[in-house]
């Protein structure tokens, strides 16, 4: 029997949750490591790693995740603005917990308990807007 991953359900969570969000329906949504075409606007959401809490004793299923999620628009046909409404769009169903539990409760490969929004970056990336956020997710296999 294989191990499941984390990292993998972190990343599957959140991206599916983020695509079917009305407000980021133009906008595809991958994985890490997705191998799908990549067309613009889109998202990348990497769980670039998994560790147990500080609070937490370790080997109970507990982790802190860190997520990047990367939103990538066309410069050539998206302006500046409307970019940053898709960010901000990204950030609103972020802080929404109570969504993202219920998610990973669908899933029913582990939940989320709590959601911590880090930093936020932006610059321009071979004639594409490029913004960078990091989040940190408290999450736990079920028992």
């Amino acid at each position: 029997m294989a191990s499941k991953s984390i990292r993998h359900i972190v990343e599957s969570t959140v991206a599916t949750y983020l695509a079917a969000q009305t407000d980021l329906t133009t906008v595809t949504f991958l994985t890490g490591d997705s191998a799908a075409t990549q067309t613009l606007p889109k998202a990348v959401v990497l769980c670039e790693s998994a560790r147990a809490p500080g609070d937490l004793p370790e080997g109970l299923g507990n982790y802190s995740c860190s997520v990047r999620i990367t939103l990538f628009s066309n410069a050539d046909d998206t302006t500046l603005a409307d970019h940053r409404l898709r960010c901000a769009a990204i950030v609103g169903n972020m802080r929404d917990l109570t969504s993202i539990k219920a998610a990973f409760t669908a899933t029913g490969d582990a939940s989320c308990y709590d959601v911590t929004i880090g930093s936020e970056d932006e610059g321009v990336d071979e004639r594409s807007w490029a913004t960078s956020f990091s989040f940190d997710l408290l999450t736990v296999f079920p028992a």
